[in-house]
């Protein structure tokens, strides 16, 4: 059965440098023709919980999901950093969107694994932190109140136990997770971890299982990797998204609005 699968990632709902318009614009005029075969996968950080209240965020991007409530197609949620606490809804199966961490589908008999993209940076930058400390930081975060550095500070003494001495590069490592990704360093790590052949003993893919996954900011797109981008102003490249249809993986731009 032929079906057509969009993922869009990082659109950080809240932030006042999110393209707001052209994302509504782009689920009115590019997924509104979706059929029931179809699938939409919101691939994490659509709303921003770490810069602004969750209630908020939610009640001033209604139109958002009034709008992924009339679309035909299937609508996956796969949270990321920014927009974590959603998985911790107890969702009704009617609800219009399912909220997981991981998504697999196949297209054309090829496997595709969908992630945000947090786990490729934990992996790669973020040591001695693992996935799941990580995951802990991303909960406190999103639940946050008061100023935000101290916060994290706080969450990482409290809940992990790490004690920061002047100069540990620990601190800076943990500092670095409130940064802007255009903004942070080795970035470029992550893209080398989601390239690699190796990526599969830490992510538990299959061997010809590709890769979808967004949270750079950085959109590619390779034979069996492609990162979505981002719908953020203070982004290089703005407003992509995947589309996967018969077996083949295209980068597509929605046109910004003037």
């Amino acid at each position: 059965m032929n079906h057509l699968i969009l993922a869009v990632s990082d659109v950080h709902l809240g932030y006042q440098e999110s393209n707001r318009r052209d994302f509504l614009n782009f689920l009115k005029e590019v997924c509104k023709p979706l059929g029931p075969d179809d699938h939409l996968i919101l691939l994490g950080d659509i709303l921003d919980f770490w810069r602004r209240n969750n209630i908020t965020v939610a009640i001033e991007n209604q139109l958002i999901f009034k709008t992924l409530e009339s679309l035909k197609s299937k609508v996956h949620y796969v949270v990321g950093n920014h927009d974590y606490t959603l998985i911790t809804l107890k969702l009704p199966k009617s609800q219009l969107f399912d909220v997981r961490k991981t998504l697999r589908l196949e297209d054309n008999n090829i496997p595709y694994n969908f992630i945000h993209g947090y786990q490729l940076e934990a992996l790669a930058i973020f040591e001695p932190l693992t996935i799941e400390e990580y995951e802990s930081l991303c909960i406190s975060l999103c639940q946050r109140t008061g100023d935000f550095i101290g916060d994290i500070l706080s969450v990482l003494w409290d809940t992990l136990h790490l004690s920061f001495k002047k100069g540990d590069k620990r601190q800076k490592t943990i500092r670095a997770i409130t940064e802007a990704p255009e903004s942070r360093r080795d970035m470029q790590k992550v893209d080398q971890l989601a390239r690699s052949s190796v990526r599969g003993l830490f992510l538990g893919l299959s061997r010809n299982e590709r890769l979808v996954f967004g949270h750079t900011h950085r959109p590619f797109i390779e034979e069996d990797v492609a990162n979505t981008g981002s719908w953020v102003d203070d982004a290089k490249i703005q407003n992509t998204y995947l589309k996967i249809e018969d077996g083949k993986m295209e980068l597509k731009t929605f046109k910004k609005q003037k």
